[in-house]
């Protein structure tokens, strides 16, 4: 039964079942590539690192003049070079360092008895020494002086000489050579090959739309060669200031403790305790007193922190691209894999898979999963929270969005494009009328919650007003261009500014056309109304659904609107609930908020006179600004916008 399931995608689930079925498969064969693959994937995928880092250099070089060939190979021998001396270093550093391990694990030995009382000090002395033993093991593994104990016969093969002695000493050095080989054989191949490789994965990845794939890709290959030699220099920084710093204090082989702090750097989050954690057993282990270590631990806390918030943003940005689940994730996916290396590799890797998924869109998944922009656009996450019913958390994003936007901007930004998407599911049969009212009773809880907050764009802060500053300096076209149409101000009335028909406790109705929803938008108008100094009552849905429940709680108002989030080419029901209220209210003039025509100006024109009402509109804010322009006649500002009137 499973394997029809499988083969034909029926059963429950039927062709979703199918999918996932595949998808797992396909993920569970990649992994087994990756796997069985690792001996020559992870020198293609180093190389490939190394040739973004590399890329800026050859490109400077060929601005210089320099043919293509010469500059690469000047490029990749220089890098040669480099980690030829860095190797050369690492191997002096840790000789001297095994004949000193043993003096080290005797002064923390004698740290340990002179401490003795305290058994939590004790205790992590003595790991402290375990680890220098175990390091000291490593290194120089030394045969076991025989004591009291009867030594024992062992036999042993005679020493190897000639080809044999030769071979025996090259034996441990094969692999590592042989995979520094690959590097270098595959970083060759793909500067050399830069655009061939380009080609046939444009061929691959978007034939159809060259220019949109092209584009992508170079735009992808810029940003990736700036953040991996961004992030190179300032780790191989790092790695300088750390060994500096332990050389100061007096830290033995500080030249090997930076190389491991530029290197551990690569690695999120835990990098930086682990590049700390034998400099800091050292300091412990040669310092009769506290001092050096806490000179150490001060290196550490003082220097990860500014490479972390404050060169690092300079350089690239606030961030990698990536979530810090994505992060986690990644990390313990390449480290189970590929071990050391795919510890090193994990953040690098997932920031080229990410950067490709926002570029190509057959890989935009991948963008979605690991990146760090929300997964859902405002208005959507909104409406899930109304689906929910959940107000509180609804509220708290609200209000983060409030910090940078005036009360009517954000009503019209989130709430009422969420509004949309509920009424595009109520036009699908997806949303049950007891759900509208739910959604309703979740946008008044809201609205009450928000009624702290003016009608007005918050001041910008110390740190936004120099980003601002910057940019407009930077594009002051951009700038001019925007400053043409600048947004009008919609005022705040007194009592005294109203006109004599219009002292009344709820000078305007707002009354739902169709549904919850409708109400629901009523609720946010009538709030800014308040906010600008308009009374505004809300009449709820069950006394205008049907011509025989019909009730009217403020027969006397000035103006009637009317909430519409229909998409009919002819809103009947707007039509004639304007009839039946104009015989109620003979005196009030209607005005119409047709909030799913958008910015189609012509379209509201002909709804307006189609429906019979005074004005239509397509925000929050336009009707704002014109019910209070009515209300305030001649002494409204003349910044307020103009009222659309039915022909």
């Amino acid at each position: 039964m499973a394997t029809y399931i499988m083969r034909t995608g029926r059963g429950p689930g039927g062709t979703e079942l199918g999918y996932i079925a595949s998808a797992l498969i396909v993920a569970a064969i990649l992994v087994a590539i990756l796997y069985i693959g690792s001996p020559i994937l992870q020198p293609l995928v180093i190389a490939g690192l190394l040739a973004f880092i590399l890329s800026p250099v050859i490109r400077r070089l060929r601005n210089w003049g320099l043919w293509r060939t010469p500059a690469v190979l000047l490029t990749v021998l220089s890098a040669m070079a480099a980690l030829i001396m860095v190797s050369t270093t690492i191997v002096v550093q840790i000789t001297d360092l095994a004949d000193e391990l043993p003096k080290y694990q005797t002064n923390l030995s004698e740290k340990v008895k002179a401490i003795g009382g305290s058994s939590f000090t004790s205790s992590a002395l003595n790991r402290a020494s375990e680890s220098l033993k175990d390091l000291e093991k490593q290194i120089s593994r030394p045969q076991e002086a025989t004591g009291s104990k009867p030594l024992p016969v062992e036999v042993h093969q005679p020493e190897p000489r000639g080809v044999e002695a030769i071979f025996a000493l090259v034996k441990p050095l094969m692999a590592p050579l042989a995979t520094t080989g690959l590097v270098v054989l595959f970083l060759f191949f793909i500067l050399l090959q830069r655009e061939d490789l380009r080609d046939r994965f444009i061929r691959l990845a978007g034939a159809s739309d060259i220019q949109r794939t092209t584009l992508g890709l170079n735009d992808a290959a810029h940003r990736l060669s700036r953040f991996f030699l961004a992030q190179a220099l300032l780790n191989a920084g790092f790695g300088v200031v750390i060994g500096l710093g332990l050389w100061a204090i007096g830290i033995p082989n500080p030249a090997l403790w930076g190389i491991l702090a530029a290197l551990m750097r690569f690695v999120p989050y835990i990098g930086g305790f682990i590049a700390a954690f034998f400099p800091v057993l050292l300091a412990v282990a040669i310092d009769p007193g506290w001092t050096l270590v806490m000179l150490t631990v001060g290196l550490f806390l003082l220097t990860e922190p500014v490479a972390g918030h404050v060169v690092e943003p300079i350089l690239y940005g606030q961030h990698t691209g990536l979530s810090p689940v994505a992060v986690v994730i990644a990390t313990l996916f390449w480290t189970m894999l590929w071990g050391p290396v795919g510890l090193l590799l994990a953040t690098p890797l997932t920031v080229c898979l990410v950067v490709l998924g926002r570029h190509i869109k057959a890989l935009s998944f991948i963008e979605i999963l690991l990146g760090d922009e929300p997964p859902l656009e405002p208005e959507e996450r909104f409406y899930q929270r109304l689906l929910a019913g959940d107000a509180n958390e609804a509220a708290d994003q609200a209000e983060q969005q409030l910090k940078k936007l005036a009360l009517s901007d954000y009503y019209d930004a989130v709430p009422m494009k969420a509004l949309l998407l509920a009424q595009a599911d109520a036009a699908h049969g997806k949303l049950r009328r007891e759900t509208q009212t739910d959604i309703r009773d979740t946008i008044e809880e809201i609205v009450e919650d928000l009624d702290e907050f003016g009608d007005q764009t918050p001041a910008p802060t110390k740190s936004e007003a120099k980003k601002e500053a910057a940019r407009q300096a930077a594009a002051p076209e951009e700038v001019a261009d925007r400053s043409e149409t600048p947004l009008p101000l919609v005022p705040v009335l007194s009592r005294g500014q109203l006109p004599d028909d219009w002292q009344l406790p709820h000078p305007v109705l707002c009354v739902p056309s169709r549904s919850a929803l409708d109400e629901s938008a009523c609720l946010m108008l009538g709030q800014l109304l308040e906010k600008h100094g308009v009374g505004a009552w809300v009449q709820p849905f069950a006394d205008i659904a049907s011509p025989k429940t019909l009730r009217i709680a403020v027969p006397d108002a000035r103006l009637v609107f009317l909430s519409y989030f229909g998409t009919a080419s002819k809103p009947a029901p707007v039509r004639y609930l304007v009839r039946r209220l104009r015989r109620l209210m003979p005196n009030a003039k209607f005005m119409v908020g047709f909030w799913t025509l958008g910015e189609d100006r012509k379209k509201v024109e002909e709804w307006t006179k189609a429906v019979g009402a005074d004005y239509g509109v397509t925000s929050l804010k336009e009707a704002t600004a014109a019910i209070v322009a009515e209300a305030g006649g001649s002494k409204v500002s003349e910044s307020a916008p103009p009222v659309e009137r039915a022909a």
